[in-house]
């Protein structure tokens, strides 16, 4: 029997992962003068991860010499600048409602774990109006260190007095794939197939949210593995 379910936030809930992956390119482009072109395994590195392992990857990427600080306060100024002109529910993938309202129905207890800050979850959440349907809310600025190491998911399953065989997780990047694993939970994958991403991990992908309830409905009938 399925009692919790757990979003990922960018990716899944919002079809942001795809503009996030654009800014980080086009940020290294900018930090290199146009002379560094990633190849597609380079690139999935800038899926999905904390803060701190995202600031260290672009680094690396790039070659430059600026500090950490530094690339981190030059990234947060890059992607403001995109996100301030971008309307929440025009990303809103509101299929994601099918689920939310079975949840509510069966008694499921919903949470998000994501690895963006506190912040930025509630104000995306609440944009698209569903932020009255999670029983928990956990950010990766929480944790040392966020995904792909589980901690974020053991939390939240502590947060929703869960085991890990009682939850399963909807993911889009192999370092969220990764981390719900990690800490046992089963895992759907959200299908991205416009970038570089490696869900070979997934316990199942589907490709939108009414396959995804359908998967949830199965495993409900069939046991989680």
């Amino acid at each position: 029997m399925i009692a919790g379910i757990i979003f990922d936030m960018d990716g899944v809930i919002v079809d942001t992962e795809y503009i996030d992956f654009q800014i980080l390119t086009q940020f290294i482009c900018s930090l290199t003068n146009g002379s560094v072109e990633l190849s597609e395994e380079e690139a999935s590195l800038l899926v999905g991860s904390s803060y701190i392992r995202l600031h260290k990857t672009i680094k690396h990427l790039s070659g430059t010499n600026l500090d950490l600080s530094t690339v981190a306060s030059q990234l947060e100024k890059f992607s403001q600048a995109r996100y301030d002109s971008l309307d929440y529910l025009s990303v809103f993938r509101s299929d994601i409602l099918f689920i939310l309202d079975y949840a509510k129905q069966q008694g499921i207890k919903l949470a998000v774990a994501s690895s963006s800050s506190k912040q930025h979850i509630r104000e995306i959440i609440e944009a698209c109006g569903i932020a009255h349907y999670f029983d928990a809310i956990v950010s990766g600025e929480d944790f040392e260190e966020s995904k792909p190491n589980p901690a974020i998911y053991q939390a939240t399953l502590k947060r929703l007095n869960l085991t890990p065989d009682k939850a399963v997780a909807i993911e889009d990047s192999a370092y969220g794939i990764q981390a719900a694993q990690s800490a046992g939970i089963t895992v759907i994958g959200y299908l991205e197939t416009r970038f570089p991403v490696d869900q070979s991990k997934a316990d199942y992908i589907e490709s939108d949210m009414v396959g995804i309830l359908s998967r949830i409905k199965r495993l409900e009938k069939e046991g989680l593995n």
